[in-house]
């Protein structure tokens, strides 16, 4: 089964960069690519009214994901994201999805 994570921020205006993940942390997914723990995954979908982003994550497992949860990396990126989402007034959330 598939497991779905998706992070979802919506900004307070078109000024506001949305929090992207860094060069390293896009390597990462790569490298859970490669490996085939992660079957896809996307960036950058934006609305139309240019106010809210998806990524989104799909993973072969459970135990991918749980895998990739605890790498230092990612927990530092989500660290960094929850600190400049709160600074920059932008919501976010986080949902999963097993399929």
């Amino acid at each position: 089964m598939s497991y779905i994570r998706y992070i979802k921020q919506t900004r307070p205006n078109t000024a506001v960069a949305f929090f992207s993940p860094s060069v390293e942390v896009i390597a990462k997914l790569d490298e859970y690519k490669a490996s085939g723990k992660i079957e896809s995954y996307t960036l950058d979908t934006i609305s139309t009214n240019q106010l809210n982003k998806e990524i989104k994550i799909v993973f072969n497992s459970l135990d991918s994901f749980d895998e990739f949860m605890t790498e230092e990396l990612i927990i530092a990126s989500a660290t960094k994201r929850g600190e400049y989402c709160a600074e920059n007034f932008i919501s976010y959330s986080l949902e999963d999805d097993l399929i």
